[in-house]
């Protein structure tokens, strides 16, 4: 006789089934809504990445926007300078009433601006005592195609880059043999030299008195140009050429080339006396305090050199001009090519200062002149 199945297990079986299929459906419903709420979340993310896009765009936007208006203002208050008169030659026009525009702070170390070129030195100011010596190099190692007396011929790497450019310009120009007779003069050199030469009026003078003889000769210590590390003795040689080294070297054309475009390279000749080297010279000896011949050239840098070539102005001169002047544009042509600064400053030995610089500027240099002042020059 078959058995008789026991209702209750088809019961018991049955509620299992239908929870498995709740537990399934569960699983399924929340996988599905899990699904839909990450693809929910990534369309927000989305949506915030794509708006924090927009905003930085519009920020992006917004601040170009405003350079280009700070630019074309710029520009207009900018036409609105004094102009150079003739629009032709190298002209320089007074720009003191005139702040700088769309400019940008930027810090200097000391090193920097007593490297920039402008460091005056004559009989009333001194070579500071953070003067970086260490910084001087060989010409000839630094350039072999420079000719020098001696291998001790140093100058500050400024200088050589203009000097090497001088040079080259003028074999360009058909006039070579030219020779560095002397650069940098260290501070025990200038010390003997003048002690051997105050050695020969001890004996009748003394204190200012002899003071002021020696310096007719040989300038007081720490006073001497050759002590800036930017000024050379410049002359010609030319191995067996009798004839040749016979001339004067300032009654030559190339020592009337050198004058006439060494300026453009960043050099000005140091001491003009009347009639010397050559007839176009204007005396200058009651600014720089040296009435000898003296055949040195001296590195400030291309935009001073230019500025101090269209006023015709030895280096103290226009460093007083820009005391009274502080701020010049130098053209060329009728275009921009520098504009120059002058702020209080750089008497303070081992301090750095900051400067304005205009970003319409394409470089500046900025240089202790060693009178109280800064001096920025910035090309465009």
């Amino acid at each position: 006789m078959a058995k008789k199945k026991n209702p209750s297990a088809y019961r018991k079986l049955s509620v299992i089934m239908i929870v498995l299929f709740v537990l399934c459906a569960l699983v399924f419903v929340g996988h599905m809504w899990l699904k839909a709420s990450n693809e929910e979340q990534a369309q927000s993310n989305q949506e915030i990445a794509d708006q924090i896009t927009a905003e930085r765009k519009a920020q992006y936007d917004q601040a170009v926007a405003e350079q280009r208006a700070s630019q074309e203002k710029a520009n207009a208050e900018m036409a609105q300078w004094p102009q150079p008169k003739t629009g032709t030659g190298w002209e320089v026009v007074d720009l003191s009433a005139y702040p700088l525009q769309n400019t940008f702070s930027t810090p200097v170390s000391r090193q920097e601006m007593l490297l920039g070129g402008m460091m005056l030195l004559n009989h009333w100011h001194a070579v500071p005592s953070d003067f970086p010596e260490s910084e001087l190099v060989g010409v000839h190692n630094t350039d072999k195609s420079i000719q020098v007396s001696s291998s001790q011929v140093r100058l500050f790497p400024a200088a050589v880059t203009a000097l090497s450019e001088t040079l080259q310009a003028a074999k360009n120009a058909g006039f070579e043999n030219y020779i560095i007779d002397e650069g940098y003069r260290t501070m025990a050199v200038q010390q003997a030299s003048y002690d051997k030469e105050a050695a020969k009026y001890a004996e009748k003078l003394n204190g200012d008195a002899l003071v002021e003889r020696v310096r007719r000769s040989v300038n007081y210590p720490g006073t001497s140009e050759y002590q800036s590390g930017f000024s050379f003795r410049i002359g010609r040689y030319k191995k067996d050429d009798t004839e040749f080294m016979n001339q004067k070297f300032q009654n030559m054309e190339m020592s009337d080339w050198f004058l006439a475009h060494s300026w453009e390279y960043g050099l000005i000749f140091r001491f003009p006396v009347a009639g010397y080297p050559n007839s176009t010279v204007q005396d200058k000896s009651y600014k720089t305090g040296e009435s000898k011949h003296l055949s040195v050239y001296r590195y400030v840098g291309k935009g001073n050199a230019a500025a101090m070539h269209a006023m015709d102005f030895c280096m103290e001169e226009y460093i007083e001009y820009l005391m009274q002047h502080p701020h010049i544009a130098v053209y060329q042509d009728g275009s921009l090519k520098y504009e120059i600064t002058r702020i209080p400053g750089g008497t303070v030995e081992g301090q750095d200062a900051t400067v304005q610089i205009s970003r319409a500027a394409k470089d500046y240099v900025v240089s202790m002149d060693n009178c109280g002042g800064i001096i920025t020059v910035m090309g465009y």
